[in-house]
């Protein structure tokens, strides 16, 4: 296990917690999970916070994007994270399945019940593909490079494994994972080497290739496919109301 990252999350933990949240859980989401990550790679995290009793009254949700040292940390609420993470969204899964995370197991647990929905891995290639041809600010000298951004094709390349292991997996009724852990060889090699478009590919190519795995993709679920979102409202909201009443009383000592 990396301690870098542990430290780095105690680090965005401590700094959200000196913003005002109550962080709950955080854990890592992003290249080092897949073991893609390089020396250019940021440590980036999402956050699940416990509400004030103060937004729970006014019904304030909490979803931000707070910036620290380079990193972005998605920032939520137990009960918005919840809604988003209910619908299979394997993004959000991901941290919860990460073996990089402080806080709460038994949040975790909870979380850790949902599976994710084929259709997220589908959705999430698709707006790789918007974005890989996106000039963000940020991405200014890859697009005086080569016109796109690598990191894009990247993703949609490491997208279409993840889906296709899911699916066969889905075929053969065995658990479905929100990433894939990349051994050392070719295919983790070749993953990483796009990411800085090593092979010099240019926008013409991986235009098409990238429209044919997308293509191929929405070929491979099925029409009939149905996420059947697992329930646990009963759960979370046990949750939020037992660390509320212990916040209120450490509160008022």
């Amino acid at each position: 296990m990396n301690n870098k990252i542990y430290k780095t999350l105690a680090n965005y933990k401590n700094k959200l917690e000196n913003m005002g949240y109550n962080v709950m859980y955080i854990g890592l989401y992003g290249s080092q999970n897949y073991n893609l990550d390089d020396d250019e790679s940021d440590i980036d995290a999402k956050a699940i916070v416990l509400p004030s009793l103060h937004d729970i009254i006014f019904r304030k949700v909490t979803s931000v994007t707070v910036n620290i040292d380079d990193s972005q940390i998605d920032v939520k609420d137990v009960l918005t994270f919840y809604n988003v993470a209910k619908k299979g969204n394997f993004s959000y899964l991901e941290v919860i399945n990460s073996p990089y995370f402080i806080g709460d197991k038994t949040l975790r647990e909870i979380l850790g019940k949902i599976k994710p929905n084929l259709k997220t891995f589908l959705g999430a290639m698709k707006n790789k593909r918007k974005d890989l041809v996106h000039e963000y600010p940020s991405k200014k000298d890859e697009f005086n490079k080569w016109g796109f951004d690598p990191k894009q094709y990247h993703h949609i390349n490491r997208l279409n494994d993840l889906l296709e292991y899911n699916y066969n997996n889905y075929l053969n009724n065995q658990k479905l994972v929100s990433f894939l852990i990349y051994e050392n060889g070719d295919r983790r090699k070749y993953l990483i080497d796009i990411k800085r478009n090593k092979y010099n590919y240019d926008l013409d190519y991986v235009i098409k290739d990238s429209d044919k795995i997308i293509l191929e993709n929405e070929k491979r679920i099925p029409s009939d496919y149905k996420y059947q979102v697992l329930n646990l409202d009963e759960e979370i909201f046990k949750y939020i109301e037992n660390n509320m009443r212990i916040l209120l009383e450490h509160k008022s000592i």
